[in-house]
């Protein structure tokens, strides 16, 4: 039985497998790593409403824009931020003037409850040591506690993470879905085998990846995957590892652009909802991404 492709275009993937009004979306990447921005800028020219924000352990630019779309009302995240270049704009003025919603959790949270997601469990415990942190203090409600049937000691737990979308950026995919991440897996793996929904954006898609780098280095299983995008440089202004590095320059004109609503408005014109996805690397321009390709150990 010949198998069906699931390559389809950025705009159908958006549309046909994130609802109008999402309950919760997680987004892949970390810091400024294999942020899947095309799927992320094309969230947005959607108007998709996002009841529920999951970043990584370190959120960065792809939820920041995310945020100062509007259309956002609540976000799971234990960082937002760029690195060396500062804070996130529109996630700290969301904070401050409460237009959205914080659950400010630890990274472990992040991680086991992903992995409690993925795994079908009700909950998963803490290691020791962790419960005396303030962060269950000022998010009591994500945190439980329970009796070790072990040891009889108190132990805290961690609810499971399900999203109902992951938008996860991999480098290579075959048109079925099975994928390959060729640099870190960060914690894109856990949210993909936690999501009902599973949207992949790649650098590109090859005839068959198990014959190209052999099955045992497969390591997304194509049936957890809804959609395959082929994105050439869709993590930009992020990097994506062993094809390009990050922007430096686009992301400090970013942080600029957020300093005053006149010139967002004009960025997000010019990146996001004034042009289709296809012209993005155009509007970046030819030179830019080689630089940024030579520089990120293209294989």
């Amino acid at each position: 039985m010949e198998r069906t492709s699931k390559v389809i275009s950025i705009s159908e993937a958006i549309q046909r497998f994130v609802g109008d009004t999402c309950a919760s979306l997680a987004i892949g990447g970390m810091h400024m790593h294999n942020n899947p921005m095309a799927l992320i800028r094309e969230v947005i020219r959607q108007q998709k409403k996002i009841k529920r924000l999951i970043t990584s352990p370190s959120g960065s630019i792809n939820a920041d824009l995310l945020i100062g779309s509007g259309l956002v009302s609540e976000v799971l995240t234990s960082y937002v931020g760029l690195e060396h270049l500062g804070l996130a704009p529109n996630f700290r003025r969301g904070v401050e003037k409460k237009t959205i919603n914080l659950l400010e959790c630890d990274e472990p949270f992040l991680v086991y409850g992903l992995q409690a997601g993925a795994g079908g469990l009700p909950f998963i415990p803490y290691p020791a040591g962790l419960e005396l942190t303030d962060i269950p203090r000022v998010n009591p409600e994500l945190y439980r506690y329970t009796t070790d049937p072990y040891t009889g000691k108190q132990v805290m737990t961690a609810a499971p993470i399900k999203p109902e979308v992951a938008l996860i950026h991999c480098q290579e995919a075959d048109p079925f879905g099975n994928a390959i991440f060729k640099g870190s897996e960060f914690t894109d793996r856990q949210m993909i085998f936690a999501a009902d929904t599973v949207i992949l954006q790649v650098e590109k898609v090859v005839p068959n990846l198990a014959e190209k780098y052999g099955s045992t280095k497969v390591n997304v299983p194509g049936f957890l995957v809804s959609a395959v995008v082929e994105a050439p440089f869709g993590c930009h202004p992020t990097s994506s590892h062993g094809y390009y590095t990050y922007d430096e320059g686009h992301l400090k004109g970013y942080l600029k652009a957020c300093k005053d609503t006149e010139s967002y408005s004009e960025y997000f014109k010019q990146y996001v909802t004034g042009i289709a996805e296809e012209n993005y690397s155009q509007q970046i321009g030819a030179e830019q991404l080689e630089k940024l390709r030579q520089g990120g150990g293209v294989k």
